[in-house]
């Protein structure tokens, strides 16, 4: 009888201690700046920018526009270690005449595709010589014309390896300035869009289907969100002080990114952004990069 009365003591015990656990407050979170992975201009010249960042399990490229002191301009790719921010490579892409690397995606292999335009190669002319008994009393040296500058009317493909090595250039002449900023890539074939032309192209570099129209290019969103495991990445415009976070009190809409429990919704991290965002991305294993523009040029920050 003694025992079967100690056995309800312990099991009433257990039923009253469950719910004073399960009732434990989360603890309050303070908002903090983005972490810095790197900085940096990255492309080299006055005429330098960046245009994309995609995210590979073993690396971060950065792809852009470089002007170099001498030549013409050309596409760049640097890749980033993302322990460290380290670089591990970085390829200035060969050009002969003026080119821009405005769009990127990685394929399902891990190869690299840029899209931009390149200018034509334009001929010097060659002027006659004059006869050796042709009178110059003037005596004006008579210079070669020089080749008329082209416009960027070609739409060109460049295929990147995983290690930076250029594999494949392919072009398609527009017949007018274009300018790529999207690139897609799905069984094979890639499309490519401006704000007046989209044209599709197989990975050997046989372009089709190119229409001259108006397209609505997308905005840079700072409202995303990105499943990792138990968690989601919220990135938006804060207007206000948010429960759970402490140190945040904004004056104007101000944008945050925060690491919230997917089930719960208890926020674990926020993080305050102060530069303006040019792109948000996620990959599992790797984790949430933001790339931002900085007085030093541009700022990479990685999230886990």
């Amino acid at each position: 009888m003694k025992f079967k009365v100690i056995v309800s003591a312990i099991a009433l015990s257990l039923v009253v201690a469950n719910p004073v656990q399960a009732v434990v407050k989360p603890k309050v979170v303070k908002m903090v700046a983005l972490p810095t992975l790197t900085e940096s201009t990255f492309f080299q010249g006055s005429g330098g920018q960046w245009f994309s960042t995609l995210i590979a399990p073993h690396s971060i490229y950065l792809v852009g526009t470089s002007e170099p002191a001498n030549g013409p301009t050309q596409g760049e790719v640097i890749a980033l270690d993302p322990t460290t921010g380290s670089q591990q490579w970085d390829l200035p892409i060969p050009t002969v005449t003026d080119a821009i690397a405005t769009a990127a995606i990685v394929d399902s292999l891990g190869n690299i595709w840029i899209a931009g335009s390149t200018a034509p190669v334009v001929a010097t002319p060659t002027p006659t010589p004059a006869p050796t008994n042709a009178l110059n009393p003037s005596g004006i040296k008579i210079d070669p014309i020089p080749p008329t500058r082209a416009g960027l009317t070609q739409i060109t493909l460049w295929e990147v390896s995983s290690t930076g090595s250029l594999t494949n250039t392919f072009t398609y002449d527009a017949g007018a300035v274009v300018e790529p900023l999207l690139l897609s890539y799905a069984k094979g074939s890639l499309t490519i869009g401006g704000k007046d032309f989209q044209v599709s192209s197989t990975i050997a570099g046989k372009f089709t289907k190119f229409i001259k129209a108006s397209y609505v290019q997308p905005k840079v969103s700072t409202t995303k969100s990105f499943k990792d495991g138990m968690y989601i990445w919220k990135s938006y415009l804060s207007k206000s002080a948010i429960p759970g976070v402490t140190g945040w009190k904004p004056k104007v809409p101000s944008p945050v990114i925060l690491k919230v429990g997917a089930r719960t919704g208890h926020i674990y991290l926020a993080y305050k952004v102060l530069n303006p965002i040019l792109k948000i991305d996620f990959l599992a294993g790797v984790g949430l990069v933001v790339t931002t523009e900085s007085a030093n040029g541009y700022t990479i920050s990685l999230l886990k």
